[in-house]
């Protein structure tokens, strides 16, 4: 059941931007979920995520956290991938290479879907550059995302605590100008992200069935 609140004047900013009477819908969010916090997660080497689904558009499913560069990245590696999150980023992806170390799919500087602190309502705005390269295609993009709520989420691995993250995606290639619509969930006693709902291309999807240590 949502909460109406009803206001006669509401002051907007510092320049007193003032709103006639009117009545608001709120979000019932519990005071608990609200001030829910969760810091940049400290990487443990040798703990593991198991995915059902692709892991940024790769097709494989263990993933095993292994050390940190000299570059700032934390590598995991699944068979012969190897991914590369940046630590500066937020542990957000940074590419994911083959055996070889020919990337697969690069993001500069990173792909924002995670900023930390992570609390209910807050927004962040970033541009980046993909490269995907099953299909030679470079791309530029421009995410928007905002946390919306704090809540249990169903994954094959069970039910977890996460924050939900709307996001929105920008993209342009050459010309042509597109968008993607993203739902990811970022549960903090795994630490990381859980599920991924990409309602453009089911590629990007994946959820969490194992992880460890619990």
């Amino acid at each position: 059941m949502s909460k109406r609140l009803f206001l006669s004047v509401l002051c907007l900013s510092p320049g007193m931007v003032l709103a006639q009477a009117s009545e608001i819908d709120l979000p019932d969010v519990s005071p608990a979920a609200t001030a829910t916090v969760a810091a940049q997660p400290v990487p443990v080497p040798g703990s593991y995520q198991v995915f059902v689904g692709r892991v940024g558009s790769v097709d494989c499913q263990r993933w095993t956290v292994g050390a940190t560069s000299a570059d700032g990245e934390l590598q995991s590696t699944c068979g012969g991938y190897t991914s590369h999150l940046s630590v500066d980023g937020h542990c957000n992806l940074h590419k994911i290479t083959d055996a070889t170390g020919a990337p697969l799919v690069v993001f500069e500087p990173w792909y924002p879907v995670v900023q930390f602190p992570l609390a209910v309502g807050q927004r962040w705005e970033q541009p980046y550059t993909g490269y995907l390269a099953q299909e030679s295609l470079r791309w530029d993009g421009r995410i928007k995302c905002e946390v919306a709520d704090f809540g249990a989420v169903e994954v094959a691995a069970g039910s977890l605590e996460a924050f939900r993250i709307e996001c929105y995606d920008k993209q342009k290639v050459g010309m042509m100008e597109t968008g993607a619509t993203l739902t990811v969930w970022y549960a903090p006693a795994v630490p990381g992200v859980v599920k991924t709902l990409h309602y453009e291309d089911a590629r990007w999807n994946s959820e969490l069935a194992d992880y460890g240590p619990r």
